[in-house]
């Protein structure tokens, strides 16, 4: 496994890239705020929540992407996936 910390702020960042072939499960855990996750065209408004300082596991299908935005400041992000991403 394989875990990392990225900063996230108002401005939409890729988290997770697209992996050819390969459905892994990733787990997100917010440090600071509240997060949002989605497509490349995540917002607050359209994103689904993850609550600050609790652990959130997706399961991400092969070629797709996982995005995320934060509603205000710079906050914290950990992944933790099975593999190292390339974001």
């Amino acid at each position: 496994m394989i875990s990392t910390t990225t900063s996230i702020s108002t401005t939409r960042i890729k988290i997770v890239s697209k992996a050819v072939n390969e459905t892994r499960t990733v787990v997100i855990r917010p440090d600071g705020n509240d997060m949002y996750i989605g497509g490349a065209d995540v917002t607050t408004a359209n994103g689904l929540v993850i609550s600050n300082n609790t652990n959130f596991t997706i399961e991400i299908p092969p070629n797709e992407e996982l995005w995320c935005v934060v509603g205000s400041g710079t906050h914290n992000v950990t992944i933790l996936t099975s593999f190292a991403e390339t974001v």
